[in-house]
């Protein structure tokens, strides 16, 4: 059977004076996972991004705020 697993990770606050595709890069360059033999995809997203779109779709302020503060702690 295949497995594959499924990592959120927070950043430190310099990467955000990096671009995504930098960040990217230096995960797939660098990344040392256990049980790893290859990294398949690597994503970056930005909160703010998703909060906006929580408020589009008629979630609270309050309510897309504390999603994505649970989501990302």
């Amino acid at each position: 059977m295949v497995k594959k697993v499924h990592i959120i990770i927070n950043l430190l606050s310099e990467a955000s004076k990096k671009s995504d595709s930098q960040i990217e890069e230096k995960i797939r360059n660098e990344a040392k996972i256990p049980l790893c033999s290859n990294i398949e995809d690597v994503s970056v997203e930005d909160t703010e991004e998703s909060y906006n779109n929580l408020k589009k779709h008629g979630i609270s302020s309050n309510v897309a705020r504390n999603l994505l503060d649970l989501y990302t702690e």
